[in-house]
């Protein structure tokens, strides 16, 4: 199966682009895969987070939770 991907375009602070780019040149990584690591690590961390909150709390409110 193919991996389904999607463009992302912002604006940004120089100073991310200057830092990212320094750490492109240093370790020969491009800027896309650097970002893609970089999110990609932010979204795994930020699902863990979902999953656990659902396992203690439920996905079910009670009325007076609401």
């Amino acid at each position: 199966m193919a991996r389904e991907t999607a463009e992302l375009r912002a604006q940004l602070p120089r100073f991310i682009i200057d830092v990212l780019d320094g750490q492109c040149a240093a370790s020969g990584e491009c800027r896309t895969k650097l970002v893609a690591d970089i999110l990609g690590e932010w979204a795994n961390q930020r699902h863990r987070e979902a999953i656990l909150i659902i396992r203690v709390a439920g996905n079910n409110p009670t009325e007076s939770d609401k």
